[in-house]
């Protein structure tokens, strides 16, 4: 790629040879001539300035820190400058083709429906009454069980698996070893509770590897169109997350728990079982939720409390502990 061609996906200002010749994307520490690298905030001045890479992405109050030979681009953008470079690399390179249908190894129910241009990868498994929709992708070695539907365009990675009923809408990314409707964590004296309902996830959703999101007790449990769950999170039955939400790696929902739509958990937060997220929430890492948030608030700690007030309670205690005796 040129830098000219950067530019344009950048949409950013050039300083230099246009025609310079780019092969990739690397840290400002580790790039050569033939890479660019991205420097859009203060901290990175001094490695800026070190560089040897070809062409710099640079903001515009660092410009003056871009070395003398390289090429800078400076974005319109800024904020969306290192989202707009991965992505026009990632279209310039190539892609693997993968071509619809059925691997010979892997093994497919006669009931099941399997759009012609779908791919069931090698030792993969789809059950009775299973859909698997137009151009989806069921990896290698992944489960999908009795009447689950895997809709058009969604990818399953590795190992994956969609217990009995699951129901994935399309264009919807599942990494590898995820688990939709397991059992959930429900017991009383006479041992673990049957689960009878499902997990429905919306269109657009991205559901990190490992991640296990239980079946509903009585209902669904629920993942709204567009949310993000990274890897390793936990979602427990019947818990609903709301449209755009997001939960870093390391969240737990309890059964019940509720996360609204747009609303942000960071790693290793926690909802208790029946607490609400309201929505545009933002919940700081390893936060204990265990009541109602209010729409739009910042919150911290364990129980989750407003942000602010929080951390001036605490510089007041920790104040008061330095204070000479």
């Amino acid at each position: 790629m040129r830098a000219s061609a950067l530019a344009e996906a950048l949409e950013a200002s050039l300083a230099g040879a246009p025609d310079v010749e780019i092969t990739g994307l690397a840290r400002l520490e580790d790039a050569g001539p033939a890479q660019v690298a991205i420097a859009l905030a203060p901290r990175y001045r001094r490695a800026l300035r070190a560089t040897r890479a070809g062409v710099v992405v640079v903001a515009p109050a660092l410009l003056a820190d871009a070395p003398a030979l390289a090429v800078a681009l400076v974005p319109r953008s800024p904020e969306s400058a290192l989202g707009a470079a991965l992505r026009a690399f990632a279209a310039a390179s190539p892609h693997e083709t993968r071509v619809g249908g059925v691997d010979a190894t892997a093994v497919v129910d006669a009931s099941a429906r399997v759009a012609p241009d779908a791919r069931v990868d090698a030792l993969a498994y789809v059950g009775p009454g299973a859909v698997i929709g137009n151009a989806a992708y069921v990896g290698v070695g992944a489960v999908v069980e009795a009447s689950a539907v895997v809709g058009a365009g969604t990818r399953l990675g590795p190992r994956v698996v969609l217990h009995t009923g699951v129901r994935v809408g399309a264009n919807c990314v599942v990494g590898a070893g995820a688990v939709l409707g397991g059992v959930g964590f429900g017991f009383d004296a006479q041992g673990r509770l049957p689960h009878l309902g499902a997990v429905v996830v919306g269109d657009d959703v991205h559901i990190g590897a490992n991640t296990c999101i239980d079946r509903g007790t009585i209902g669904d449990t629920f993942i709204g169109t567009g949310a993000r769950i990274d890897n390793l999170a936990q979602v427990g039955h019947n818990a609903r997350v709301g449209a755009r939400a997001v939960l870093c790696g390391l969240v737990g929902l309890a059964g019940g728990a509720r996360v609204d739509e747009d609303a942000v958990l960071g790693g290793q937060a926690g909802v208790a079982g029946g607490a609400v997220v309201g929505a545009r929430a933002r919940v700081a890492a390893q936060s204990g939720v265990t009541h109602a948030l209010a729409p739009g608030g910042e919150y911290s700690g364990h129980p989750a409390e407003p942000n602010r007030p929080r951390l001036v309670r605490l510089a007041r205690l920790r104040r008061m502990a330095e204070r000479p005796s």
